[in-house]
């Protein structure tokens, strides 16, 4: 019976002891967490506005037939509106009618009929497209696109025609022609073709009805403005002309002479 209280006794003391050391001693050392960093904020780059390109189309369906349309000027021959079933967008074309034998005599065979939008615009990074045809012609069958035209001594066309069946890019630079590529392309009287160049600096890719044909390079003429081109007595007919000013600049064109007698383009 003592034992126990003994016992008892010495239990109290010892748990005495042991509250007085946890409430008197030193605290325990907890490690904190580190506070993980706040992430860094990235800056989102902000996208680069890209430039609507500059189009203008032509489609000759409001113009009065047998007059000039309206933004263009012609510098030779009798270009008109005509009224076409068959064109791309109906019920008008613009072109040539029946006519020119004399002029293309007069000419030995080296006529050529011209016509110039009037914006004064200078394009030098562009495409330009147009439909075209031809519907008779005693001597000649062809069509083209002229472009960066500074004068008839100095500008670039792209033409197709018959009877050779040719497709070829010329330059006509300070009166004098260079044919810079040729094609045997088959062209055939009362057929629609597409006619297209897409000008960068002194790059040139050309196409005919959406597949390219020539890829040169050539920098005699940086900038112009835009036509149509025809030869002799070819009935030809434009459709759908469309002009699509890119960005970029190129070199500026060298200085060109005085203007003369327009010389024979290559067929």
């Amino acid at each position: 019976m003592r034992e126990n209280s003994w016992l008892r006794s010495a239990a109290v003391v010892a748990a005495g002891i042991v509250l007085t050391i946890l409430i008197t001693g030193p605290a325990a050392y907890s490690k904190q967490k580190k506070k993980a960093p706040s992430p860094t904020a990235t800056d989102t780059p902000t996208p680069t506005a890209t430039a609507t390109p500059e189009v203008k189309a032509w489609n000759f369906d409001s113009d009065k037939a047998g007059a000039v349309p309206a933004g263009w000027k012609v510098v030779e021959a009798d270009w008109q509106v005509i009224p076409d079933p068959t064109a791309p967008s109906k019920p008008n074309t613009y072109g040539l009618p029946a006519g020119r034998l004399l002029s293309s005599l007069t000419h030995a065979l080296d006529y050529f009929p011209m016509t110039i939008v009037t914006d004064p615009t200078e394009y030098s990074n562009f495409s330009v497209e147009a439909a075209f045809k031809s519907v008779g012609g005693r001597f000649d069958c062809s069509g083209g696109i002229v472009f960066r035209y500074v004068n008839d001594q100095n500008f670039y066309l792209l033409s197709a025609g018959c009877p050779s069946d040719y497709f070829s890019l010329s330059r006509m630079y300070k009166g004098k022609v260079e044919l810079l590529k040729q094609s045997v392309i088959p062209t055939d009287k009362d057929n629609w073709y597409k006619l297209k160049v897409v000008a960068q600096g002194g790059h040139f890719i050309t196409y005919d009805d959406n597949k390219m044909v020539f890829d040169i390079d050539d920098n005699k003429i940086a900038k112009g403005r835009v036509g149509l081109w025809s030869r002799d007595d070819s009935q030809a007919r434009f459709d759908d002309v469309t002009i699509t000013k890119m960005s970029a600049t190129a070199a500026e064109p060298e200085a060109t002479p005085s203007a003369s007698n327009l010389p024979s383009l290559p067929h």
